[in-house]
């Protein structure tokens, strides 16, 4: 499968979905607090809309709205298929489910949890992803505290567009496992609003499981932070279409060799700009990211980091998007890639991707095709 022919089919698929489209239906747990339809926050399940980020940003309440029925769980399952497997990879299909539950509480419902249990595959364990308690005033004020995803302009583990994260966001550097979509486990404070995304996050671990079914590899380094990790992000809203920010990371880990004994530390620390802009059809997000860490090998090696994205994307239709995202990073090896990819919504509680990745100045490398279904349950008529 060429771009073209990719494109040509996700375009197709979007036309359908628009001529198919079937209202009416609503998945738990916001939906039917408030009484409204998934697509009121979504353009397909889990990309959210500009109304959607506002409500996450508001701490998933509409102040002074009547609700109705209160669900707390809602399923996730998807379906990922791989036409060519990498070296990496074993098997062609990964299938998913998760377990979601929030709630609102307070004399406002200015308190609310969030949760995410991944139920494992490819012979993983299940394990909890997300698993946070959070308060947030009109103002947008925000303290949270437990298990979360740290504030990157682009959440490529809980509200994705697309299969594939940006290379930039899950490269490492030698042994450290930090990266930017990993769930920290520590506290946030910020101001999220229409006009600014602040955040401090002060983390003392992470996510140790298998992230969203792939079991990682056995390493005989055992890791842990030497001190709390730091990372701070802000955002600002210059005109109703442009939003320019930074982000830093700032963090020590350990390591522990399970055969010898052995240990070592690695300083890090990583820096970017970022940038979007929208229009009511189209959206052009941007990332440039730095960094170094003081040893990477444990022998006492200096290794740089860099990496970054540009993501153009067009919506043919209100629940539909075709787009393409150029990315890289060196770590100090460089890699680049071209992704390719495509979502329509066949209904208001499920979604289909297709992508093509294609990798650049690596001669001989396969581009990897790949699909995805993905639905939600329960849900019911209106």
């Amino acid at each position: 499968m060429n771009a073209r022919v990719f494109l040509s089919a996700t375009a197709f698929a979007a036309a359908v979905t628009a001529a198919c489209h079937v209202p009416a239906s609503a998945v738990p747990i916001f939906a039917e607090r408030y009484g409204f339809s998934c697509a009121q926050c979504h353009t397909a399940v889990p990309d959210l809309n500009v109304f959607g980020n506002a409500f996450r940003k508001a701490g998933f309440r509409l102040p002074k709205v009547e609700t109705h029925h209160e669900f707390p769980f809602a399923l996730r399952f998807q379906n990922t298929w791989t036409k060519d497997l990498l070296p990496s990879q074993s098997r062609r299909f990964n299938n998913l489910a998760a377990l979601i539950s929030t709630a609102n509480f307070g004399h406002s419902d200015e308190y609310s949890y969030f949760a995410r249990y991944l139920f494992g595959s490819q012979g993983a364990a299940g394990s909890l992803f997300f698993a946070f308690g959070q308060h947030v005033d009109d103002r947008g004020r925000t303290v949270r505290l437990g298990l979360y995803d740290l504030g990157t302009i682009v959440q490529a583990t809980q509200r994705n567009d697309t299969i594939t994260a940006p290379l930039a966001y899950t490269e490492t550097v030698g042994h450290s496992a930090a990266n930017f979509t990993t769930p920290r486990l520590g506290a946030m404070f910020g101001e999220l609003n229409q006009k600014e995304d602040v955040e401090l996050s002060i983390s003392f671990d992470e996510y140790h499981g298998a992230a969203y079914g792939a079991p990682a590899p056995p390493s005989d380094l055992a890791q842990s932070f030497a001190k709390p990790e730091l990372f701070g992000t802000a955002t600002f809203q210059l005109n109703p279409a442009l939003r320019m920010g930074v982000l830093g990371m700032l963090g020590d880990r350990d390591f522990t060799s399970r055969s010898t004994g052995s240990t070592f530390q690695d300083g890090y620390g990583r820096e970017g700009l970022q940038a979007d802009w929208t229009s009511d059809r189209w959206d052009l997000t941007g990332q440039q990211l730095w960094g170094r860490d003081a040893n990477s090998d444990g022998l006492g090696s200096v290794t740089g980091f860099s990496g970054g994205f540009l993501d153009l994307k067009y919506r043919p239709t209100q629940h539909s998007y075709l787009a393409v995202r150029y990315d890289a990073a060196a770590n100090p090896y460089a890699a680049r890639q071209l992704d390719f990819y495509g979502a329509a919504a066949p209904t208001e509680h499920s979604r289909v991707v297709i992508e093509l990745v294609r990798f650049i100045d690596r001669p001989g490398a396969i581009s990897v095709e790949s699909a995805q279904l993905l639905f939600a349950v329960p849900f019911e008529k209106r």
